[in-house]
């Protein structure tokens, strides 16, 4: 715990903290580009298609593995920190060379995920059997609930560890033989700190983006000019508020203003720089809480993963002394 505890204090200097900000900031503003790429793809095809909903969910898990190359990416540069002298583009650059082993992850979980829920959908067409199938649904009902939980819980644990690992590794069975052991090993306190860490964390972003909301609409209001301009995304998070309120009523004429003032191809000019304007900002404020997370997270790795390593040489050694023992 003491070790813990130093190991967070010296991730938050600002040397390191400065490194861990600036790859998570890059790496935040990708997976926001990603996913409004895929964002647009689905507008592309008729809605409540599969393409639709096929494109927007890609849009998410490529946004999500993008986010969780991020925190390998901090783990590297709290964990191999021989390196004051080590730059920011290198760090990146060998997040970026892991890439593949996170998102390698990230699909094998999707596709276990997936293989759970088509079982259970499988067992469940035994309610086509008259009388006696609904019911041995319905007794299946919280067993199939609490294994979907599991799954779930297993999910946001794999979260914790998952990336980091990556780091440590250097091919995917050495991965899984990681992750095996820690959860093995230190199953409770994982299951633990995941609940606290996250619930503490979506909080915290939770009031973040309640400023955002509340900024945004201020912004606006202030600029009455050119509200026609901006994206649809935007005008969604922005939120009324007494002093947006008192910025339309004391500017004369706001609620005058209308595109068709303007030529379409200026208004499209005006909402593009609006629009990449309010994504490097949403970006920059977005990556402060996800870096101190991915810090503390990653310490918190650190931590079990030494604990995992020597309480497993220390089995190891055990096993050997019994069979020499045995032997003789």
């Amino acid at each position: 715990m003491k070790l813990f505890g130093h190991g967070i204090r010296r991730s938050f200097t600002f040397k390191t903290f400065k490194k861990s900000f600036l790859l998570t900031w890059l790496f935040t503003g990708i997976a926001m580009s990603i996913f409004l790429v895929f964002a647009y793809l689905s507008g592309l095809v008729p809605q409540s298609g599969f393409l639709y909903y096929f494109f927007q969910n890609l849009g998410v898990f490529f946004a999500f593995t993008t986010i969780l190359a991020a925190y390998s990416g901090v783990y590297r540069i709290s964990a191999f920190n021989e390196g004051s002298e080590k730059t920011t583009s290198r760090s990146i650059k060998l997040t970026a060379l892991r890439f593949h082993y996170v998102l390698g992850l990230t699909v094998a979980a999707a596709v276990l995920f997936a293989l759970v829920i088509f079982i259970e959908t499988g067992i469940s067409a035994v309610s086509y059997i008259p009388y006696a199938g609904p019911v041995i649904t319905a007794i299946l009902t919280i067993p199939f609930f609490l294994v979907n939980f599991a799954c779930l819980l297993l999910m946001a644990c794999l979260i914790i560890i998952a990336p980091p690992l990556t780091g440590e590794t250097k091919n995917v069975k050495e991965t899984i033989n990681g992750l095996t052991l820690i959860i093995r090993a230190k199953w409770i306190t994982l299951i633990i700190y995941t609940l606290i860490s996250m619930a503490l964390f979506f909080l915290l972003l939770q009031i973040v983006y309640f400023f955002i909301q509340y900024s945004v609409g201020i912004t606006k209001a202030a600029q009455w000019k050119i509200q026609f301009a901006y994206p649809d995304m935007v005008n969604r998070m922005s939120m009324r508020s007494t002093l947006s309120d008192i910025a339309i009523r004391v500017l004369p004429g706001a609620d005058l203003v209308s595109p068709s003032m303007y030529l379409q191809r200026f208004v499209t000019f005006l909402r593009g720089i609006v629009g990449l304007g309010y994504l490097a900002a949403f970006t920059f404020i977005a990556a402060f809480p996800l870096t101190a997370y991915f810090s503390i997270s990653a310490e918190y790795f650190k931590s079990i993963w030494k604990d995992t390593k020597k309480k497993a040489m220390d089995d190891a050694a055990a096993a050997n002394t019994l069979i020499i023992s045995s032997a003789d």
